[in-house]
């Protein structure tokens, strides 16, 4: 017998085909959040402890999605649940005032105008399956950027480089390990020798393979893949392409990066030998890519 669909309801609005932004580390998927934030009615969080600890718990141990299917779905339901609550505490709209702590827990004047809702918080990509099983009309979209970029930026981010401390990376248990690349016991046995440089393109490596390999899970009404590169410059494209696949109201304003988009910066921010450890890890997959 089918059970019947798992229905959320978040400040008093049934929570429908929430939008997950997917991408490895440094990829662009800000820019793309930063868009559906915008959007109206659209309520995007990003990286809130409850979630980020959900989200590490599988993503650092991706064999807890398959053996308790229905628990990691709670498990990341309950983050989502308790993030996407709109209070005067949590609402970025809302003034930094002192209030008791029953109206610091009521729902704010804003609530009522959230009508979607979805995430793009970091490493939200090795959760992808786990979160389909929790929302099973979720959309998710997945920016791909040349692993050199995504390279440099990471050698350049502390944050991301801390993943790499000997008591943060956990290889003993998990294998196949999305989260660090490695899938095989060769390069398990190899990890510990690589460069900072080689570690974090086999850290892109593992996200663009996973990626991949949502595209065989994934139908094209549930997955759409944007490339980081293609983004500037087709705005107006790009964000018709984002409102028929979400239905949100995205403006290509919102697309435009104020910044520079860095595009082929590593080729002056990278080392001989730092691109030599990135080729020697990921050229067949920056080949693919159209980045060899």
């Amino acid at each position: 017998m089918n059970q019947p669909p798992y229905i959320l309801v978040v400040n008093g609005t049934k929570v429908r085909r929430p939008v997950f932004v997917l991408g490895a580390p440094h990829s662009g998927t800000n820019l793309i959040a930063h868009a559906l934030r915008r959007a109206p009615g659209f309520h995007l969080g990003t990286g809130t402890p409850g979630v980020l600890n959900a989200l590490y718990t599988v993503a650092r141990r991706p064999s807890l999605a398959e053996e308790s299917a229905s628990g990691t779905a709670t498990l990341l339901r309950d983050a989502f649940a308790e993030a996407w609550q709109l209070t005067p505490l949590t609402c970025p709209d809302c003034p930094n005032e002192r209030l008791s702590a029953r109206e610091a827990a009521q729902p704010c004047p804003h609530a009522r105008e959230a009508t979607r809702f979805g995430d793009a918080s970091p490493d939200l990509l090795y959760s992808a399956t786990a979160l389909h099983a929790a929302f099973d009309d979720a959309a998710f979209i997945q920016v791909i950027r040349d692993g050199r970029d995504a390279t440099a930026d990471m050698l350049d981010d502390e944050q991301s480089l801390a993943w790499f401390r000997p008591g943060l990376v956990n290889l003993e248990h998990e294998l196949p390990n999305p989260f660090f690349g490695i899938e095989t016991e060769t390069e398990r046995a190899e990890y510990t020798k690589l460069s900072l440089a080689g570690k974090c393109a086999m850290r892109w490596r593992g996200a663009v393979r996973l990626s991949a390999r949502l595209r065989g899970i994934f139908g094209a009404h549930q997955l759409m893949t944007l490339r980081y590169e293609d983004l500037f410059g087709s705005e107006v494209v790009t964000a018709e392409r984002l409102r028929e696949f979400t239905g949100a109201r995205i403006s290509a304003t919102d697309l435009v990066n104020v910044e520079s988009p860095r595009v082929g910066s590593w080729r002056r921010r990278l080392t001989i030998e730092q691109r030599d450890d990135i080729q020697s890890v990921a050229s067949t997959e920056l080949s693919r890519l159209g980045y060899g």
